[in-house]
């Protein structure tokens, strides 16, 4: 049996308050709903929701929470017992407290104790958040200034009221913060908040689940199966239990009568007044909240009641319709409804009152009454059901009684009620009507049958309805015209009548509702403003579908009552209204297509009732009355036309082409005569000469165009004469009074004559009179044919681009306005006239504040936004000229127009429209970036719209976006000061301004800059970007700017309950882009080098607000983080220590915002959110945050942490700290997502790098490493559950991040357990590391292929452009993923409209950007996964360098590294940074190997694969040292060096070798025997040693800056090394050979002659190096021979440095330079030797003749060891280099003493052995007196080196010396006396 699924809503107690579960509120889940819009999906969220506990409550959302009973007390008890919840032991909690709350808010709110008690955990976990805020109120956070004047700003003026409450839950002092009244105050608030939200949730999830099912019309029922996303299903399942034709199962009542009985009581409860606090302070202030609360929750029930009502077909039941009229009775339908505070009223009014209107109009449901009244015509009264659950109109007493109701308001004159009123009329009189009809034909029928018998019967039944009705005032009963005495049946109609004709009025109760709706109320004008002034601002939710739905609802009422009104103005206006609402142009453009359906509009086109009595006539009576079908046509344009044209606005067929006119003749034309049609009863003329619509010009140049019709014949300008009617032409004449209106049958396009006639309007051309007051007319017109334009381009725009039409959207708005240019003269087409109508309207003077219009400018900004996406170069250029910017003269009239212009509105909507132009501005420019750099092409015929506007000058984009943006950047500073500019206004103006300065940033500087102007796609917003630095980041920038961004995040606008309106969203819109903005300019200021601006400064002192906008609202959330990151991150660049990041705060409110960052995403549960928090934390634990950074790793302040370390807390961080919630965290990593954990890891990592006493935290740590080591044990066996082979990959990478962090922390971790002598914890690592050391030197899987590839068909695609331009900057911190290395954002920005960038199958250059995005994603994952285990395998190896396992472990990953660098596939770029890493790596570990002297045959192996990886880098030493290659090929010369060393005869003479010469213990990654080694070593001699010195010496002389004394040093240890390998002895031929080829010796020596000239600062060290060279060749004899063949002490005896030591008179260890003593002591003296030891006797006379020329050397070593009592200067002090001299002369003068004696007998001429001058006996004597004085001799001897300063202070081993350097000066003393034949003492 499967577990039961524990529930979200509220689970166990204890994981509520130890953290592990936060409540999800229903204000955060309203929020998070809201949020799904922009598809930020929660899974949180999703089980909440679709948890069973939530969908009762939101089941029964119009109920009332339950009272406490006895058995909710025993729930309570038991939930809180303590058997169920161990009290904290740190007391973060008091569970009596909560207890006691808990009763306290049952017993006051009457709810149940389970209840009460989820509200106080609520409270409880949002108290820091809550007090956070009080914190800062209300001094130094100003809220928002709302300014009244409309319903939709008085409505928003509330939402100061309940901003503390539905954000944080309350607001008190904050001096109260933690007393229980202000705790039971919080509780009281989010009781509130509580009870309203969930009512909003329910409306939201209804109102989703309804908009899913289709159009507006659909209803539920025929959808029982629909499959839905969760939101649709919670909505679903919610509105399946509220079947609103039955009773519920689980309240027993209709749902429409349950939100009808819950309104009351919610009104009752408002007249009745708050019960709560009766006796405490702020007693008004509570009930004000209170009543506001109450007033939300009904109209939370209302708003629902009415999308339900608005989504269902059938006639509510009669118990619904009674109880709802009686409470609008009761009421008065809130037109005199007065709540105990007047000002709420005053804020919430209009909704009430809407909501009522609406409501009332919907629950008659008008088209299903309508219907079910002609089926009830031929119904008995009999079959009535008086009960409440058969319709409505079958009850004859509540259609009596809500007559009477009716009848009232209008009597009344409650105009809020008078579209129910209407409706009821309507429906009443065709009640009247169906019954009379029905009674005139039965009475007809019975007449005939009587007479004639029954056969005619059957053709009076289809009579219509018009023959037999009669008179609305005709009697209901009549008797039978036979006279018969037999009574007619009575129908439910006649029942119905008769008793609503009963209701007590004057006349008839039917004419009278009529009458006094249409007459008395005006009701159409209430309609127009329940659609333009509540349907669309108020029903923005879903995007606009909740305000269409109610708007739906009007225009049933508006077609009902069409047989009620006749065709006329106030009828077409009301139309109007409830097509379009206050729907504007952008609202248009803003609406996402596949909203057909909803779209009134659409229902409009599709209802023959209305084309025919509205837009048909309409059209016959245009252009006479040009309006009506002018704004029908517009209202209507948003429609797309179901066949013929493709995506072309639904009204174009009859725009284009209609073949009848309407016109007045004018008063002095006589050109017709009359005739007469016969089958006409009216009047006909004909015309008899041309009657001219537009006077002739002598200049008249008529366009011509040639243009399909809407049927696909062509028509030309000459047969649709568009400015006279030709002669002959035939009309019917409609009004014979003069002038004569005649109907004219003419082919002729009604949108070429709306273009003339706008051409005649911006010229003041006269034109015939065709109508009323023509004249006069023709201004107030000039916007609309503007706008009609305007969203008919916008229509076929969006049109064409969805659907698969076969012309280009270039070529169908061609068409458009090719059409609107027919018939225009001079040369004009329709843009240049809209034009030239804005530049006359933006220049006309005005004659006085009234007299300035803004509306035409208004439509013309529209329409040039508009045809800007098709004709750029038509705009751009019309605009560098234009007077609005002033581009030339610097004279901009935008600001002029705002100054003449006294309406605020108008105001508005020309400040609005020009920033959207400026948005569209910038969004072309990037758009088309890269295709303005493109080299010109042929002209094609279907041209792409990747090639519009093409021909635009880059320097008028450069002027016009500069002039722009400096009004903006006017406007945006000085928004606040605008009187014109409401509240909610100034928040769009802020978002929209804000939103594109931070796109303009981010696409200039967002991607690498090229210093090339034509290849900088950039380079026309660059302007700008630098403008907007200056303003705000400069140090001498405006305060203001700064000043006005502070103040813009302070605002902190929020989510508003209800129904919200466009202008209300930008509340919160403004903040987040706010934010947004200022974390670019921060980032880039640090991107730019620039010094803390002024912005930087005064963001870090408004810190603590910024804190307080974190917890205001969940949206500001991130933003608020990522603005935080920034500041720190800044802030570690700082020379001086930065100031703490929350170092404006009082420590409190810093201590309650990390309370608030440790509940992460919580409840959410956000990744993205929970990621940028773990970032912020890592930022401050890694930026010298001391402070801060103390507070998140210990939870407690600096001060607290010293105190309880001091009282021996060893370390361990208390229980809430952020740092031991991260622990907390990776104990469960596998549960974690991968993002999240990287992220969680990072922070841990850089904290333990940070801080490393937060490793004795991770090792108290439970659970922590145990975790993360057995992920690393099974990582590589992790399966991947997807078949996605993208996900795959991102699966890899991510995995790779995770192990990579994972590793540094295991580093760090066996760091610490080392110094601290848990020595056993490397070795049970070793074993769980296989997939590190197995992976982690692999060469990345770079995919060179792709990468080259994806190159270079991009540079072909795109010229001017190379792929390397999207490299992603700073400004944009990049995350691995598909825009990790090149920014797809920016890059899809600029090539969206190029068929090639999304491709076929979506197979196009964006996947394949993606795709190399992945792919160097998991490059850097594996690199960071590298140079994560080289750090491990450092570690390792100083701790497990004796193990054997592990000794052949690291020499197996040093070689793995060099072989993965052999056979390197990166470029050069990655492959330089990585493959010198690795080589480090195995530098370092090979040391190690060397150090610990490890006999591991995989050590030996090491060799080869290290010459493998230097002949694949290159031998020539003068080309590999040249360049960023010179580091890596020095360490692999170190390798060499200690891949040799593990063969030298010091370290194999412990290793055997079997028969064949093969080496026992063969390593089996690689066999090599003694041949093979040595084979390899002479190889290595020959290219290294021999070639390499000679290429060193002579790149030495060339450049000498490439070379470094380092690299000879390196040879020279090479060759010692090699010369040590067993067997080369027998390769002396060979080596003979490879040195004489190279000539070795002499390039030594010539390097010795130069090397006085190369010294450094009198520094020798050239010499020194030659010198041990050449002695590194003397130690092998065969060399050593060829050395004295070649005579290399004459060569070096001619050199500079040897003539100095040669005639000095003797330099000893301390005389400058010293390096001079150590070429004698340890160069010249040991190569003496090495040859005298070679060659034998015949080399003794010139060794003899050699050192006699250093008698000042001699004379001065033997003087070195006389005793001095008293020491002067450096006289009478010894050091080992002294010994060493002493020896190596001791040897060389015993052999030669030996020769001379042995005379002939050694085959010398003891004559020519000459004595060296060096005192054997004195120094000999002077050695034994030293001996004997060990006190003077330990003071005497003076430490050479940092090595021998070292053996100075290590201990010596025994033999009476204090220190390891005078053990071993008395140890080579003792060997010196050995050499001299003394006795050491």
């Amino acid at each position: 049996m499967a577990p039961v699924r524990e529930s979200t809503y509220f689970p166990p107690l204890d994981k509520c308050l130890d953290g592990r579960h936060q409540l999800l509120s229903w204000r955060t889940t309203y929020v998070g709903l809201k949020e799904l819009e922009n598809d930020n999906i929660s899974e949180s969220l999703e089980k909440h929701l679709t948890d069973s506990q939530t969908l009762e409550l939101l089941k029964q959302s119009f109920s009332s929470v339950p009272p406490p009973t006895s058995q909710s007390r025993a729930a309570f008890e038991t939930k809180t017992s303590a058997i169920n919840l161990v009290p904290s032991a740190r007391g973060r909690y008091d569970i009596k407290q909560i207890q006691n709350d808990s009763l306290w808010l049952s017993a006051e709110a009457h709810i149940d104790e389970i209840a009460a008690l989820r509200i106080v955990i609520l409270e409880w976990q949002t108290r820091p958040a809550a007090q956070l805020q009080e914190s800062g109120l209300p001094a130094d956070i100003p809220g928002p200034s709302f300014i009244g004047g409309t319903s939709l700003s008085a409505y928003s003026a509330s939402r100061s009221l309940l901003r503390s409450r539905v954000f944080l839950g309350g607001s008190t002092n904050s001096v109260e913060a933690n007393n229980v009244d202000a705790t039971r105050r919080r509780l009281f608030s989010i009781y509130l908040a509580e009870c309203q939200f969930r009512l909003e949730t329910c409306r939201f999830l209804v109102l989703a689940a309804l908009c899913k099912l289709g159009d507006g019309r659909t209803s539920i029922e025929k959808h029982p199966g629909a499959n839905q996303v969760w939101v649709d299903s919670a909505g679903h399942e919610i509105l399946t239990a509220w079947d609103i034709y039955a009773v519920s199962k689980i309240t027993g009542r209709n749902i429409l009568l349950s939100g009808i009985d819950a309104l009351r009581s919610q009104l009752k409860r408002l007249e009745e007044g708050c019960g709560w606090f009766r006796d405490k302070e702020q007693q008004e202030h509570l009930q004000a909240e209170w009543c506001e609360c109450q007033i939300l929750e009904s109209l939370a029930v209302m708003e629902t009641m009415l999308v339900m009502l608005g989504s269902f077909t059938r006639v509510p039941r009669s118990g619904v319709i009674n109880s709802w009229f009686r409470l609008m009775s009761d009421y008065g339908f809130f037109e005199v409804f007065e709540p105990p505070f007047r000002e709420l009223y005053e804020s919430h009014g209009w909704r009430l009152q809407s909501l009522t209107s609406l409501i009332s109009l919907a629950i008659l449901r008008v088209p299903a009454a309508l219907e079910l009244v002609e089926s009830l015509s031929a119904m008995a009264a009999s079959t009535v059901d008086p009960s409440g659950s058969a319709a409505y109109l079958c009850n004859p007493d509540v259609c009596n009684e809500v007559t009477e109701i009716l009848v009232n308001a209008a009597s009344e004159c409650l105009r809020i009620a008078s579209p129910a009123v209407l409706a009821w009329s309507i429906i009443l009189q065709a009640m009247r009507e169906h019954a009379l009809q029905t009674r005139d034909i039965r009475e007809h029928r019975q007449l005939i049958t009587v007479s004639d018998g029954s056969g005619t019967a059957y053709s009076l039944d289809n009579q219509s309805s018009d023959q037999s009705s009669t008179s609305g005032n005709m009697a209901l009963r009549r008797h039978s015209s036979t006279g018969s005495d037999t009574p007619q049946q009575q129908t439910v109609l006649d029942l119905l009548l008769e008793s609503i004709l009963l209701v007590g009025v004057d006349g008839d109760p039917i004419a009278f509702l009529a009458r006094a709706a249409v007459d008395g109320n005006h009701v159409l004008d209430i309609i127009i403003s329940l659609s333009v002034g509540f349907c669309t601002p108020f029903g923005s939710d879903h995007r606009g579908k909740s305000g269409m739905k109610m708007r739906h609802i009007l225009l049933e009422l508006v077609k009902a009552s069409l047989d009620l009104i006749d065709y006329q103005p106030d009828l077409i206006q009301t139309a109007l209204a409830v097509l379009t609402g206050s729907e504007s142009y952008w609202d248009w453009l803003d609406r996402p297509l596949g909203y057909r359906e909803a779209e009134p509009a659409s229902i409009f086109l599709e209802d023959k009732v209305f084309m025919d009595k509205l837009f048909s006539e309409a059209l016959r009576r245009f252009p006479y009355e040009t309006a009506p079908f002018l704004r029908f046509c517009r209202a209507l344009a948003v429609c797309f036309a179901d066949q013929g044209e493709e995506g072309m606005p639904a009204t174009w067929p009859m725009l284009a082409n209609t073949n009848f006119l309407t016109c007045a003749l004018p008063i002095s034309f006589i050109a017709y005569r009359m005739i007469r049609d016969d089958d006409e009863e009216s009047t006909c003329v004909q015309l008899t000469a041309n009657l001219e619509l537009f006077p002739k010009r002598g200049d008249l140049q008529v366009r011509v165009h040639k243009r399909a019709k809407h049927d696909g014949s062509l028509v030309t300008a000459e047969s649709l004469n568009l400015r006279q009617i030709p002669q002959g032409a035939t009309g019917r004449v409609l009004s014979e009074a003069k002038p004569l209106v005649v109907y004219w049958e003419h082919c002729y396009s009604p949108l070429a004559y709306l273009g003339m006639l706008l051409q005649s309007a911006s010229s003041d051309e006269s034109m015939m009179r065709i109508g009323p007051d023509s004249s006069g007319l023709i201004p107030s017109l000039v916007p609309d044919i503007i706008d009609l334009l305007s969203v008919t381009l916008l229509t076929a725009i969006k049109g064409a681009s969805a659907s698969e039409a076969s012309l280009p959207v270039v070529d169908v708005i061609q068409g458009i306005l090719d059409t609107a240019s027919e018939g225009l003269d001079g040369g004009q087409d329709i843009v240049s006239v809209v034009f030239d109508t804005f530049e006359r309207e933006l220049c006309r003077q005005p004659k006085s504040t009234e007299d300035k219009p803004v509306s035409v400018l208004v439509r013309c900004v529209q329409f040039a936004h508009a045809l800007l996406h098709v004709a750029p170069d038509r705009v751009w250029p019309f605009l560098g000229r234009s007077a609005l910017l002033g581009v030339k003269d610097s004279n901009r009239q935008l600001s002029a127009v705002l100054a003449w212009t006294e309406s605020g509105a108008d105001k508005y909507e020309f400040l609005i429209g020009c920033i959207r132009l400026f948005e569209a501005l910038v969004d072309d420019a990037i758009t088309h970036a890269i295709s303005r750099k493109s080299p010109a092409k042929a002209v094609a015929r279907f041209a792409t719209s990747h090639s519009l506007g093409a021909g635009v000058s880059q320097v008028v984009m450069k002027k016009v976006l500069l002039s722009f943006e400096r009004v903006m950047l006017d406007v945006y500073q000085s928004v606040c000061t605008l009187g014109f500019i409401l509240a909610e206004q100034r928040c769009e103006v802020n978002a929209r301004l804000s939103k594109v300065f931070h796109r303009i940033l981010t696409c200039c500087f967002g991607i690498e800059q090229n210093p090339d102007n034509n290849q900088n796609p950039s380079a026309s917003l660059l302007p700008t970007a630098e403008y907007l630095i200056d303003v705000f980041l400069s140090p001498s920038g405006s305060e203001a700017a700064s000043a006005h961004l502070i103040s813009v995040i302070q605002e902190e606008g929020g989510e508003r309950p209800g129904m919200s309106s466009p202008p209300a969203r930008y509340l919160a819109q403004q903040t987040v882009s706010t934010l947004r903005f200022v974390s670019t300019l921060l980032r880039l200021s640090t991107m730019l080098g620039h010094h803390r601006s002024r912005l930087e400064e005064q963001m870090l002192g408004a810190v603590s607000m910024l804190t307080r906008t974190y917890t205001a609202h969940p949206g500001f959330r991130q933003p608020v983080i990522e603005l935080l990151n920034v500041l720190a991150h800044n802030a570690g660049f700082t020379e001086s220590q930065p100031m703490s990041l929350l170092g404006y705060m009082p420590e409190d409110a810093a201590h309650r915002f990390l309370e608030v960052l440790s509940t992460l995403d919580e409840p959410l549960r956000d990744w993205s959110l929970s990621l940028s928090i773990w970032k912020l934390l890592s930022q401050v634990v890694s930026k010298r945050q001391q402070w801060l950074a103390i507070m998140i790793l210990t939870g407690e302040a600096p001060r607290q942490a010293l105190k309880r370390e001091a009282k021996g807390s060893d370390g361990e961080a208390p229980a809430d700290s952020l740092l031991n919630i991260a622990l907390d965290r990776l104990s469960n990593i596998e549960r974690l997502s991968p993002q999240t954990a990287s992220g969680i890891l990072e922070f841990v990592a850089l904290s333990a790098d940070s801080w490393p006493w937060i490793l004795a935290t991770i090792q108290q740590h439970p659970h922590f490493m145990t975790a993360i080591t057995e992920y690393v044990r099974h990582v590589e066996t992790m399966s991947n559950t997807t078949q996605n082979r993208s996900s795959q990959v991102r699966r890899e990478y991510h995995k790779i991040q995770i192990t990579s962090y994972i590793t540094e922390l295991l580093a760090m971790y066996t760091h610490y357990t080392r110094q601290n002598g848990i020595s056993s914890y490397a070795k049970d690592l070793l074993p769980d590391l296989t997939y590190i050391t197995s992976t982690a030197v692999d060469p990345p899987a770079f995919n060179a292929s792709l990468q080259s590839n994806l190159r270079q068909n991009f540079e072909a695609r795109f010229e001017n452009c190379n792929l390397a331009t999207f490299k992603r900057t700073a400004i944009t911190p990049p995350a691995l993923g598909d825009s990790f290395y090149y920014d797809l954002d920016i890059a899809g920005q600029m090539l969206r409209l190029d068929p090639s960038w999304a491709g076929k199958d979506h197979n196009g250059f964006a996947a394949e950007i993606a795709r190399a995005n992945v792919n160097l994603s998991v490059v850097e994952a594996q690199i960071r996964l590298f140079h994560s285990w080289r750090f491990l395998a450092v570690e390792l190896s100083k701790s497990l360098r004796a193990d054997v396992e592990y000794q052949q472990t690291m020499a197996e990953v040093a070689m793995d590294c060099l072989r993965t660098n052999a056979q390197n596939t990166l470029p050069q770029a990655i492959f330089e940074r990585l493959a010198q890493s690795r080589a480090d790596l195995a530098f370092t570990l090979l040391q190690t190997l060397i150090e610990a002297k490890s006999s591991r045959p995989e050590v030996k192996s090491v060799l080869f694969t290290a010459w493998d990886a230097m002949r694949a880098h290159g031998t020539d030493l003068t080309l590999v040292l040249d360049g960023d290659g010179a580091s890596y090929c020095r360490t692999l010369l170190k390798i060499l060096c200690l891949s040799i060393q593990a063969h030298a005869s010091l370290h194999t003479s412990q290793e055997s070798t079997n028969g064949d010469g093969k080496l026992q213990n063969d390593p089996p990654t690689r066999h090599f025997t003694a041949n093979a080694t040595l084979k390899t070593v002479l190889e290595i001699l020959k290219v290294i040693v021999a070639h390499g010195f000679r290429s060193l010496t002579t790149l030495l002389h060339e450049a000498p800056s490439r070379v470094l004394p380092a690299d000879f040093a390196l040879l020279s240890t090479i060759l010692r090394n090699s010369l040590l390998i067993p067997g080369l002895e027998s390769h002396t031929t060979a080596l003979l050979s490879t040195f004489a080829d190279a000539q070795t010796s002499r390039y030594a020596s010539t390097l010795l002659s130069w090397s006085d000239q190369l010294a450094t600062n009198q520094d020798p060290i050239y010499g020194e190096l030659s010198i041990n060279f050449l002695l590194e060749m003397s130690s092998m004899p065969a060399l050593a021979e060829s050395l004295a063949v070649e005579g290399i002490l004459i060569h070096i005896a001619n050199t500079n440095l040897i003539k100095y030591l040669r005639t000095s008179d003797g330099l000893g260890p301390f005389d400058y330079p010293p390096r001079m003593y150590n070429i004698w002591v340890r160069g010249i003296l040991p190569l003496l030797l090495n040859l005298l030891h070679a060659v034998g006797a015949s080399m003794a006379a010139e060794i003899a003749v050699y050192l006699h020329q250093f008698q000042g050397q001699i004379a001065k070593a033997s003087a070195a060891f006389t005793f001095y009592s008293a020491v002067s200067g450096s006289e009478g002090y010894l050091t080992l280099s002294t010994m060493s001299e002493a020896q190596t002369l001791a040897v060389l003068t015993g052999i030669l003493d030996a020769y001379r004696e042995a005379g002939a007998s050694a085959g010398v001429v003891s004559a020519e052995i000459l004595e060296t001058g060096w005192e054997r006996v004195r120094v000999r004597e002077d050695v034994e007196s030293w001996l004997q004085r060990r006190g003077v001799l330990r003071e005497r001897i003076v430490a050479v080196g940092d090595r021998e300063e070292g053996w100075v202070r290590m201990k010596a081993a025994g033999g009476g010396a204090v220190n390891r350097l005078e053990e071993k000066v008395v140890e080579e003393m003792g060997l010196l006396l050995m050499l001299l034949g003394g006795k050491e003492e």
